[in-house]
C-alpha cells in the first residue's frame, strides 16, 4: 500500500494545539463573600410603669368585695350581709319604699337633738322604712353617737355615710359605739351597698377635695372609689340611689352645688358614676346654701316640685343643723329634713321646714346640751355650740363648699 505522507503545517498546527490544552488552567470559582454579620439590636427598652391607682383607706370605704353570706338581723329585720353587701329581705305589700333623710348636722347641740325628735316624728308620719345621714354627723365620736341613737330609737335602718368634716377615726369610734346599744346602724363606709326590694342603695363616702377637708385624718375618695360605685350600679337588679355627702357638678345657680362664694363646686367624676353606672336617684347635702331642692338631671337644670314623682330624683335636703342658714332660693333655714318615696320605678320628695325655737323649746333644748368634754374648748369643728369661722372671711382663696359654718 502506498505511503500517504501528511503536510508539515499540519503536524505543526496539531502540535501547537496539544501544547495548549496541556497548558490552559480551569478558571477557580469565585470565592463566596460571607453574610453581612448584623450589628446586635439593643433591648427594647422596658415598659412603663402602671400608673399608681389612688384608693381610699379601707377606713372610709371598704373594698367591694363579696364575701360568704350571713342571716343578721338589722333593728327588726331580717337581712343577709355579704362582704360589701347587706340585702333586707320581705317586699312590702304596696311596693312603696319610704326613706327619710338628712343632711349635715354638724354637733349634737342641744337645739339640734330636739330637732332631731322633729325630724324623726316626720318620717314616722310618712311611714319611713330607712333613715339616711349624708355626712357631717358631728365632729367627736361621743357626739356622733349622741345623735345617731336618737335617730336609731326608731328602730328603723339608719344608714350613715362619713362627710368632709369628720376624722376617720372619730366616725368610726361614734359609730361602733352607738352600734352598742342599736343593731339597726349601717356605717356606709364599711357596707357599699344596701339592698331593698324596691332599691339599691350605694354609697360614695367622704369628700373629692382634699382642700375642704379639714381633718387631717380625714376621708377623701378617689377616682377608684367612683369606679366602684359604678361597678355595683351596674350590678343592681333594681334601681339605684347613690348615697354621697357632695354632690355632682352642676350647671348654674339652681344646682345642688352652687356655693354662694364659689359657683358650682360638685364633683365631676360623680356625673360620670351617673351616666355610666344609670344611677336614677341621688341623694347629697354638703353644699347647704343649695338646699331644699331636688332636680330631675344631675347637672341641676330642671327643678323638681315636692310630691311630682319623676324616673330620676336627685335630692340636697339642705342642713339639718339649727343654726341659720340662707338658702339659695332666699330663704332661711334653721334647720330642714325630706323624705323620698319610691315606687313603681318613680321617686318624689317631700321637706320638712323646721320653725325658729320658742324660748319654751329653747329651755327644753338647752336640758340637751351635751356635757362639756376635755380639750373641745378653743378647738374648731369641736361640739362646743360656737361656730367654725367662715374661712372665706378669713381670705381664704375660695370658701369651703360647706364652710358657713
Amino acid at each position: 500500500m502506498p505511503s500517504r505522507r501528511v503536510a508539515p503545517s499540519l503536524l505543526a498546527a496539531c502540535f501547537a494545539l496539544s501544547l495548549c490544552a496541556c497548558t490552559e488552567k480551569k478558571a477557580e470559582p469565585e470565592a463566596t463573600k460571607p453574610a453581612a454579620v448584623e450589628a446586635p439590636k439593643p433591648p427594647p427598652p422596658p415598659a412603663p410603669a402602671p400608673a399608681k391607682v389612688e384608693r381610699a383607706l379601707k377606713e372610709c370605704a371598704a373594698p367591694v368585695e363579696i364575701a360568704a353570706a350571713t342571716a343578721v338581723k338589722v333593728g327588726d329585720r331580717d337581712a343577709k350581709s355579704a362582704g360589701y353587701k347587706l340585702t333586707f329581705e320581705g317586699k312590702k305589700a304596696d311596693g312603696q319604699l319610704v326613706l327619710g333623710v338628712l343632711g349635715p348636722i354638724n354637733e349634737d347641740s342641744g337645739q339640734n337633738m330636739l330637732a332631731l325628735k322633729k325630724y324623726v316624728k316626720f318620717f314616722e308620719e310618712d311611714k319611713a322604712d330607712a333613715i339616711i345621714v349624708t355626712g357631717d354627723v358631728g365632729e367627736v365620736a361621743d357626739g356622733i353617737a349622741r345623735v345617731l341613737k336618737v335617730l336609731a330609737e326608731t328602730k328603723l335602718p339608719v344608714l350613715v355615710v362619713i362627710g368632709n368634716r369628720e376624722c376617720r377615726a372619730e366616725f368610726t369610734d361614734g359609730v361602733n359605739l352607738a352600734k352598742k346599744e342599736f343593731s339597726n346602724i349601717i356605717n356606709l363606709s364599711e357596707t357599699r351597698a344596701v339592698e331593698f326590694p324596691e332599691l339599691t342603695i350605694v354609697s360614695l363616702p367622704g369628700y373629692h377635695d382634699p382642700s375642704y377637708i379639714p381633718c387631717a385624718t380625714g376621708c377623701q375618695y378617689f377616682k377608684s372609689t367612683v369606679d366602684e360605685v359604678i361597678s355595683m350600679a351596674k350590678e343592681a337588679k333594681r334601681p339605684v340611689m347613690m348615697v354621697a355627702h357632695g354632690p355632682p357638678h352642676g350647671d348654674g345657680s339652681q344646682a345642688l352645688d352652687y356655693a354662694s362664694a364659689g359657683g358650682n363646686v360638685g364633683d365631676p367624676e360623680e356625673n360620670r358614676a351617673i351616666r355610666e353606672g344609670n344611677i336614677a336617684f341621688g341623694v347629697y347635702s354638703n353644699i347647704k346654701e343649695a338646699g331644699g331642692r331636688a332636680t330631675s338631671d344631675a347637672a341641676g337644670t330642671t327643678q323638681l316640685k315636692q310630691a311630682t314623682p319623676s324616673k330620676t330624683l336627685y335630692l340636697n335636703p339642705g342642713p339639718a343643723d339649727t343654726m341659720g342658714w340662707e338658702l339659695n332660693d332666699g330663704t332661711k333655714s334653721v334647720g330642714l329634713a325630706a323624705t323620698v318615696t319610691l315606687k313603681d320605678g318613680q321617686a318624689s320628695f317631700k321637706l320638712l321646714r323646721a320653725k325658729p325655737m320658742t324660748p319654751a323649746e329653747k329651755a327644753d333644748a338647752k336640758k340637751l346640751d351635751p356635757p362639756a368634754r376635755p380639750g373641745a374648748e378653743g378647738k374648731e369643728g369641736a361640739d362646743t355650740g360656737a361656730p367654725v369661722p367662715d374661712k372665706a372671711a378669713e381670705g381664704a382663696k375660695v370658701p369651703a363648699p360647706d364652710s358657713k359654718k
